[in-house]
């Protein structure tokens, strides 16, 4: 499935995270990046259907079309195009989080920040699921999985703490405001493993975005005032 753009209440596309092959549709690479990309885009998709286990090197030169010694060339070993497979399936979302940080107006920044994480969640279900189950069932890698998911966890509260600093008023903390909202986020994330119908991933949605207008400003009122 590929990325959708999302559009906020004054009507500005957010650009949206991409499917969960990690690549953008208008990208176009040659050479050695193209048979990196083919092969990461192949590991990626195996790894997260299959597991670490039981997806193997010639499975994955099979489908990106190339030979298993290409890709050992490329990455070493299993473990290392593990990591660099995984990495890749974020870069969708890492660069879609820079792009709306562009935008000047910290409220249209926010409702992008909360509709890029809202985005990911609902449209790559299957990779969130599988990077789960994979650092359970492969304890091993789990060291490697961790580092990378908390380095952008934090990156994604750092960038929003920054946006609520320009927009709520000196007497309120920013910090503690990013960590409630990256808490209300997560639980979002986490319900919809339990409830993912239209009609209670809607629901929460709204919620979000509720509480979003309801931050107060610098002038001491919300977005809706």
């Amino acid at each position: 499935m590929k990325g959708e753009n999302q559009v906020s209440r004054d009507g500005r596309k957010l650009r949206a995270v991409d499917d969960a092959s990690g690549a953008s549709p208008e990208m176009s690479l040659r050479g050695k990046a193209a048979t990196q990309d083919r092969i990461l885009r192949a590991a990626g998709s195996l790894f997260i259907e299959r597991g670490y286990e039981h997806t193997t090197i010639a499975e994955v030169a099979e489908m990106a079309g190339v030979s298993r010694a290409t890709i050992f060339w490329h990455f070493g070993d299993k473990a290392g195009l593990f990591r660099e497979a995984l990495a890749a399936l974020l870069i969708p979302f890492r660069e879609t989080i820079a792009e709306n940080l562009e935008v000047s107006d910290p409220r249209q920044r926010l409702e992008g920040l909360v509709a890029v994480y809202d985005h990911f969640v609902l449209h790559q279900r299957e990779t969130i699921e599988g990077i789960v189950r994979l650092a359970i069932e492969s304890p091993d890698f789990a060291n490697s999985l961790l580092p990378s998911l908390m380095d952008l966890h934090q990156r994604f509260t750092g960038d929003l703490c920054e946006t609520l600093a320009d927009i709520v008023p000196e007497d309120q903390d920013p910090e503690a405001l990013a960590a409630g909202f990256i808490a209300l986020l997560d639980g979002t994330m986490l319900l919809s493993f339990f409830d993912g119908s239209p009609a209670a991933t809607e629901r929460r949605h709204k919620g979000l975005r509720a509480l979003a207008a309801l931050i107060p400003g610098a002038g001491g009122s919300s977005a809706n005032e």
